[in-house]
């Protein structure tokens, strides 16, 4: 080989092997740096959404992604049985909002709150309500990835056609719930959550919370009631107010105007039948309002108006509860993936990353700023509605309080209003009864 082309050989390595380089630091560029990211989250439209453009993020972050999707219930006592270990198997964490009281108390979370401080996020971007859902005892223990508040759900072309208004009070519901309750070949009056168990406790907790009571002794304020500091005096149970009573007598009086089935009825299944056109009404987390909205079948696509939660008669103001998932970091992570951990929170968590998670399915943000977005709006017609309720002070997370034992509640309220579902209990009754189990639980916790 001759001298010149000996050289030209070498360059010619040369510059595969720095292009190889390039193309190497380049893969290791993003938030990950070559490292595998290891999340544990339930199974909701934003992580079916990065399921679906993982491989797309993972170039975006210059590292492997491990995503674990699992149920509701399966979720809770995973992250409860990790966090016994020596070092959590996972980097993050989804936390629905009810669950921080628990995970807070059993050290099952780390303190947030230095690496937000000295990070990059906009915490000014974030509804106000959906942050503070993260903050206790005056620390932050998580970053709002997908909240959702249960709005008040109705089709618009069916209201308009009789003349009806759109329903603000309970007695409003009402009244419509009976004017279209067989009004056409199909047509129930409203869909809602009556599956026993943790769908209805979730609706119980939620329209007491509508008409201005709290789970428990929770000190009230201009906005509705202070869960920043719950001490142990105010964990007394109010399940057998007389607020507590007639929100249920409502509920019980919603049975003449269901579908049928609506015993078994839970989260996904009131919206099929609302978005099939079996019900006028229905209440819908808003992040899931996209099951009919991207449904090109849907009678309910772009029929479909959202109010908060329809008030009782003595409420102050509207209070739609805020539900949905919060990104944390395990107590017990290796201390050297703390870094990486929490760059991955903000990146996850970034204008861009939700804007393409909605765009790919997820129906809900956190962010200000990707809810006024044109295409995001258009798309999904609840996000407008959340961010006017988020501007309003509509809100709320106290009607499901994070006390410790809110999965209690929603169990034993779900499970003894089921009764009253089926004929087999009176309002009263079940009050009583839900009221007794919860007071054996707080005791059993030594609050009193």
């Amino acid at each position: 080989m001759s001298y010149l082309r000996c050289c030209a050989s070498k360059l010619v390595a040369a510059a595969a092997g720095l292009l190889l380089a390039c193309i190497g630091t380049t893969a290791s560029a993003g938030v990950l740096n070559g490292e595998s990211l290891r999340i544990l989250f339930m199974s909701e439209p934003i992580s079916l959404a990065w399921q679906k453009i993982l491989s797309e993020m993972e170039a975006e972050a210059g590292g492997k992604i491990e995503l674990e999707i699992i149920g509701y219930d399966e979720l809770r006592q995973k992250v409860l049985l990790d966090a016994r270990g020596d070092v959590s198997n996972y980097d993050l964490i989804s936390i629905d909002l009810p669950w921080f009281g628990e995970f807070v108390g059993a050290n099952v979370l780390l303190d947030l709150t230095d690496l937000i401080t000295n990070g990059d996020i906009d915490v000014a971007d974030f509804y106000k309500a959906a942050w503070e859902a993260g903050y206790f005892h005056g620390k932050q223990f998580g970053v709002p990835i997908q909240p959702q508040p249960e709005l008040f759900g109705y089709r618009k072309d069916l209201f308009e056609k009789d003349g009806i208004k759109p329903p603000e009070t309970a007695a409003d519901v009402l009244a419509a719930a009976k004017h279209f309750h067989g009004s056409q070949p199909g047509l129930s009056g409203i869909c809602w959550n009556a599956a026993r168990g943790a769908p209805l406790g979730q609706t119980m907790l939620q329209v007491a919370g509508a008409w201005g009571g709290p789970p428990v002794d929770l000190t009230e304020t201009e906005d509705g009631f202070d869960i920043s500091d719950i001490k142990p005096e105010q964990m007394k149970p109010q399940l057998d107010t007389d607020t507590a009573i007639a929100s249920a007598k409502w509920v019980q009086s919603l049975l003449e105007y269901s579908p049928p089935g609506i015993a078994n009825m839970a989260w996904d299944e009131r919206l099929r039948v609302y978005g099939q056109g079996g019900c006028a009404m229905t209440y819908v987390w808003s992040g899931r309002a996209t099951l009919y909205e991207s449904d090109e079948k849907s009678v309910a696509r772009g029929n479909t108006g959202y109010l908060p939660h329809p008030k009782g008669p003595n409420a102050k103001r509207h209070a739609s509860t805020l539900g949905g998932y919060h990104l944390g970091i395990p107590a017990n992570i290796a201390p050297e993936r703390v870094e990486m951990a929490y760059a991955a929170i903000e990146w996850l968590a970034s204008t861009e990353m939700l804007k393409k998670t909605m765009v790919n399915g997820n129906g809900s943000t956190p962010r200000y700023s990707v809810a006024a977005d044109p295409e995001i709006q258009k798309l999904y017609p609840a996000v407008s509605a959340v961010d006017k309720f988020s501007a309003e002070g509509w809100l709320a997370s106290w009607p499901r309080a994070p006390v410790p034992e809110m999965a209690a509640f929603m169990d034993v309220l779900g499970t003894e209003y089921h009764k009253v579902v089926t004929g087999e209990a009176t309002v009263e009754d079940a009050a009583k009864a839900a009221q007794r189990g919860m007071d054996r639980v707080m005791r059993k916790a030594g609050y009193y």
